[in-house]
């Protein structure tokens, strides 16, 4: 079978989560029995440029191109799937439509344009049962078009060493610092937190740095520190030098690092929407991402229970023993073979 894997990267360890996938697909997906080639479109800052790109470059990077399958991996640049048949197409969230005010006017715009043209698609991968029915809700997509196929943890990457234990509890997050990530309530529960030898470590990088270290120094917070971007080469250092990893996100189509860290056997704290809480399962604490009363609670909860604390660890490591890059390499070549069936490709 031939197979055309079209995105904008496919490198799986520079810590970006649509490319980790990319990488992750790509590597299983070239076999002997399968022929792949890789098509990497260009992604712009500005949505306008990548329309254009989409509608003009990327078009014709992929139309000459012959293959038994199309696969779109970032749903922005799939304009040429009405074109290439049979078409399926990856999408990880909607946050445009569920969340109209975190992007830019111009994106969201871009964004639903571009989201026109991925209901073409023959087939459509939704990275979770939460970005499934937000498909189902929002695009007015049938159920049955829509493949769920969860994302995977690389164990080999992400698994528990010896832990030392902390002088302070350490909680931490690591993600894009942006608006849904909502990280600000985070400091707010650090404040509240302050005399409780509890420490917050706050991975990753974005827009919202700034006021957040602006923050940090007007209540006058000395247990949280910013590390910035994390390689992917310290990650599992990082999520192992937690006592609980949080992520207090509005709405996220996934979350990996959550996932990542339970594979370290880090419990995790997460919000109670999006995919948030099908990630955590029965492993993880749900709280109101909005309440910090109710979030500083689960802390000193987790903090104050050491047994709570093992069994988190426990359950955590065989929850993410549920997720594995190789299922879904599995799954989604039974999609393309489904496809393949119902349209032969001839030289």
């Amino acid at each position: 079978m031939k197979i055309a894997l079209i995105g904008n990267g496919f490198e799986k360890n520079i810590g970006q989560g649509i490319e980790k996938y990319c990488g992750y697909l790509a590597e299983g997906i070239a076999t002997e029995e399968n022929k792949l080639e890789k098509i990497k479109l260009s992604l712009y800052k500005n949505p306008f440029a990548t329309l254009f790109e989409s509608f003009g470059g990327n078009f014709f990077k992929t139309i000459g191109k012959k293959a038994d399958i199309y696969h779109f991996t970032v749903p922005e640049m799939a304009f040429p799937c009405i074109f290439k048949r049979p078409s399926v197409v990856t999408v990880y969230d909607v946050i445009p439509f569920v969340l109209t005010n975190e992007r830019k006017k111009s994106y969201n715009f871009y964004f639903k344009i571009a989201m026109e043209f991925v209901k073409k698609a023959d087939r459509l991968i939704a990275i979770s049962k939460s970005t499934k029915r937000d498909l189902i809700k929002y695009l007015k997509i049938p159920g049955e078009k829509i493949s769920l196929i969860y994302v995977g943890v690389d164990h080999k990457i992400f698994f528990p060493t010896k832990k030392k234990k902390n002088k302070k509890f350490t909680v931490g997050f690591l993600g894009g610092l942006v608006k849904r990530k909502n990280t600000k309530i985070l400091l707010d529960v650090a404040d509240i937190l302050r005399d409780q030898n509890i420490f917050f470590k706050i991975g990753g990088k974005g827009a919202g740095l700034e006021e957040l270290k602006k923050m940090k120094e007007n209540k006058k917070l000395k247990n949280v520190e910013f590390l910035g971007f994390i390689p992917d080469k310290n990650l599992n250092n990082f999520y192992n030098s937690l006592d609980l990893f949080i992520a207090p996100t509005t709405y996220d189509g996934f979350c990996m690092p959550g996932l990542e860290a339970m594979a370290c056997g880090c419990p995790i704290l997460v919000s109670n929407t999006g995919a948030l809480p099908e990630v955590a399962g029965n492993a993880g604490i749900t709280v109101n991402p909005n309440n910090s009363i109710e979030i500083t609670r689960a802390i000193l909860n987790v903090k104050n229970n050491p047994y709570l604390k093992k069994k988190m660890s426990e359950n955590g490591i065989r929850h993410a023993q549920k997720f594995s890059w190789e299922k879904c390499v599995k799954k989604t070549l039974k999609v393309y073979k489904k496809l393949k069936m119902n349209y032969p490709y001839r030289e």
